[in-house]
């Protein structure tokens, strides 16, 4: 019966795995290039020195971007190939989080529900499919984890060197990598009663000090550089709605506001009913299962209060290393329900995320779709050598460069030279009617492309409406827009042979 199970086991994430590849390959795969994927792209595709020194002048680490740039070097340069990485690193999660959570709780119904939910997840599928750290971010989360719960079970030989070196490649990854081990050291600390021997927490210390120790030849090489001043986008204060709107996305992915306002208003029915599971059942909560809801919660509930108080930076895609962990307490918290609620549950959660997984899929207001594809393959067919391509904001010229291939001339506005200045020039009210007259004066027709609203693109419109007769527009994804306007009304001469 055992050996049956073992292959029931391994079918089923045989098929999970077979679901993601699928839509990786199809659906999520073939869409439009987005900002950040041009950005990794564009800071892939040269020698490792030009690399190290462009991705130190953004906001992240170059573990993801080093790996990038080889798996380009073997495979190809196109963005369908650059995003098989992440596809890889998607699969890699599923796999591990039925591996961590059957270890750690024993029990592999638990592992293959959260495998499960991590598998349908809309928010995985979409950053499965997308040229940047995400997945590769969540799979060393669960890779690291596993040894952590390891290390609480004082379980196998190598466990703490492995939990070291997981954790190095975690903090190149991203430096949000740093909460998760926060969240273990907080477990370590909240446990140690429960633990046999005092050297649990000293070897935490020093594998924890180890791996921050690696960072700090990267942390020297940024401060010399400026610290990420090229690229770094203006990111809002989080309200207490986008805690909530964290937790939604990461089961229901990216919807309209009308369905997400739904989604959010039933939070507390959800918390009702996981403090009744916790209430009605007598069995002990198991010891691994502290280091689980501190990784589920205390990364998004600390990146929020320091956005709050120090500098907003505050974004459900930096915060995927809660995502696995919150499967798994979701998983194990049914097993609290007698068997016919948990099914009935567990049921509708899985229709409810299949069904708005396909919203995510099919509906053209999806929040996080760019549409830069269609947006420039437009501009190619409207726009002539007389004319001006006009982008907002600058740094979203990597995007529009990649399908760009009309003759007008490109530029941003306010006007930014990168391979000249480097870092993105602010918004300066006063210099709006010089830069437009230096863009679009000696040209027939302007495109505006806007899109990423950087808390001027309303006043940049404004401005060409104001001076300019507008005389198309179109919209291709939300926030993404393309306005022509008309801004010389002389004929063009036409000198016969």
């Amino acid at each position: 019966m055992s050996r049956w199970r073992t292959v029931g086991v391994f079918g089923l994430l045989f098929l999970m795995v077979a679901f993601a590849v699928f839509f990786g390959l199809t659906v999520f795969g073939n869409t439009s290039l987005r900002l950040d994927e041009a950005q990794s792209l564009f800071q892939t595709q040269r020698d490792i020195p030009g690399l190290l020194n462009l991705v130190a002048q953004d906001v992240h680490v170059p573990g993801y971007h080093t790996l990038l740039h080889y798996w380009q070097l073997l495979f190809g340069q196109d963005i369908y190939i650059a995003r098989m990485l992440s596809l890889v690193f998607f699969v890699g999660t599923i796999i591990m989080t039925y591996v961590l959570a059957n270890y750690a709780l024993g029990s592999r119904r638990i592992g293959l529900f959260a495998a499960l939910l991590v598998t349908i997840s809309p928010f995985m599928n979409w950053y499965g499919s997308e040229a940047r750290m995400y997945t590769m971010l969540a799979f060393m989360t669960v890779l690291n984890m596993y040894f952590f719960v390891r290390i609480v079970k004082q379980e196998g030989s190598g466990r703490w060197i492995l939990w070291t070196v997981t954790a190095i490649l975690g903090l190149y990854t991203h430096y949000f990598f740093i909460l998760v081990l926060f969240s273990e050291f907080v477990s370590i600390i909240l446990l140690r009663k429960r633990l046999s021997g005092g050297h649990v927490i000293r070897n935490t210390i020093i594998g924890g000090t180890i791996a921050g120790m690696s960072l700090l030849p990267w942390l020297l090489y940024v401060f010399s550089l400026g610290f990420a001043s090229n690229t770094r986008p203006t990111l809002p204060e989080p309200s207490a709605g986008d805690l909530f709107d964290t937790y939604a996305q990461f089961v229901f992915g990216f919807q309209v506001p009308a369905v997400n306002t739904v989604i959010i208003s039933l939070w507390p029915i959800g918390v009702l009913l996981a403090f009744f599971a916790l209430q009605r059942s007598k069995r002990e909560i198991p010891l691994s299962m502290t280091p689980f809801v501190l990784l589920a919660t205390l990364p998004v509930l600390s990146a929020f209060l320091i956005s709050i108080t120090i500098k907003p930076f505050f974004l459900s895609r930096y915060l995927i290393v809660a995502l696995p962990t919150l499967f798994i307490f979701i998983a194990w918290l049914l097993t609290r329900y007698r068997k016919w609620i948990a099914r009935t549950v567990g049921i509708t959660l899985v229709t409810v995320i299949g069904v708005l997984f396909a919203v995510q899929v099919i509906s053209p207001n999806t929040p996080v779709k760019e549409n830069y594809k269609e947006a420039v393959q437009y501009i190619n067919v409207n726009a002539s050598a007389r004319d001006v391509v006009v982008v907002a904001a600058p740094f979203t010229i990597y995007p529009v460069e990649y399908y760009y291939k009309g003759d007008a001339k490109l530029t941003t506005q306010p006007i930014w030279n990168r391979f000249e200045s480097g870092s993105v020039p602010a918004y300066d009210p006063s210099k709006v009617a010089q830069e437009t007259k230096d863009n679009v004066s000696s040209y027939q027709h302007a495109f505006l492309m806007l899109s990423y609203d950087q808390g001027y693109n309303t006043k940049l419109k404004n401005y060409y409406d104001t001076n300019y007769q507008r005389i198309a527009s179109r919209t291709f994804s939300p926030n993404l827009s393309v306005y022509e306007y008309k801004i010389s009304y002389s004929p063009p001469i036409n000198i016969s042979p």
